[in-house]
C-alpha cells in the first residue's frame, strides 16, 4: 500500500509540474523540466528496487508492464498500480485546472491527432522500455530522459508526457489534451510497452 500511495503521489508530481512546464519562455526548457523530473523519480525509484524485484514502476506506470514482461514485477500487481498512478495523476491535473487562471498562457497552440498521437506513444513506449530494462540491469538513470526528450521532441507539445501514460490523463484532465488524444495516447503507450520489452529481451536477455 505504501508503494501504491508513494506511486500516486509521484504521477501527481510529474502531472502537475508538467503543466507548469507547458508555461516556461520556449519548448526547450518545458521538455528538460520533465525529462529532468523523469530522471529524477526513476533514481528514486531504483532505491527501492533488490535483487528480487525492481520498484521502476514507482516512477512510471508503463515500465510496470515491462518489468512484469520480463519477470521482474508479479502480473497481479499491475492494475492496482495503474490505477493508484492514475488517480494520482488525475489529482494532480486538478490542481492544475485549479492553478490555471494565475498561470498565463500555455505553450500548447495545437492539438495532436489521434494518427499522431498513436504512432509518436508506440515509438516512445518501446524506447521507453529499453530504457527501464537498461536502468533495471545497472544502467544510469539519466536514461530514464531519453523517452521523455524524444516524445518532446517528435509530438506536439500537449503530449509532453507521452512516456507516461498517467500523466497524459492527467494533462487530459487539467484541459490541456483532448480525451480521445490522451487515451489514444496512453493506451498505445501501455502496450508498446510490452512489446518493447519483449524485443529487448529476445534481442539483450534480461537477467
Amino acid at each position: 500500500m505504501r508503494l501504491l500511495s508513494m506511486g500516486a503521489l509521484l504521477s501527481a508530481l510529474l502531472t502537475l509540474v508538467s503543466a507548469l512546464a507547458l508555461r516556461a519562455a520556449d519548448a526547450t526548457l518545458a521538455v528538460a523540466a520533465v525529462a529532468a523530473v523523469a530522471v529524477l523519480f526513476t533514481w528514486y525509484a531504483q532505491l527501492h528496487s533488490s535483487d528480487e524485484a525492481s520498484a521502476l514502476g514507482l516512477a512510471n506506470p508503463a515500465s510496470v508492464l515491462t518489468l512484469a514482461v520480463v519477470g521482474r514485477r508479479p502480473w497481479a500487481t499491475i492494475l492496482p498500480a495503474l490505477a493508484a498512478h492514475t488517480v494520482g495523476a488525475v489529482i494532480g491535473g486538478l490542481a492544475a485546472l485549479g492553478l490555471d487562471d494565475r498561470l498565463g498562457d500555455t505553450l500548447v497552440f495545437t492539438q495532436p491527432g489521434l494518427v499522431v498521437a498513436a504512432v509518436g506513444a508506440a515509438l516512445v513506449g518501446v524506447l521507453g522500455a529499453w530504457a527501464t530494462l537498461s536502468v533495471d540491469g545497472g544502467g544510469p538513470e539519466a536514461l530514464a530522459s531519453v523517452p521523455a526528450i524524444v516524445g518532446g521532441a517528435v509530438l506536439p507539445l500537449g503530449l509532453l508526457t507521452v512516456f507516461h501514460p498517467a500523466a497524459v490523463i492527467g494533462l487530459a484532465t487539467a484541459g490541456l489534451v483532448p480525451w480521445d488524444v490522451a487515451l489514444v495516447a496512453a493506451g498505445t503507450l501501455l502496450v508498446a510497452s510490452m512489446v518493447g520489452a519483449y524485443a529487448v529481451s529476445v534481442l539483450v536477455p534480461h537477467e
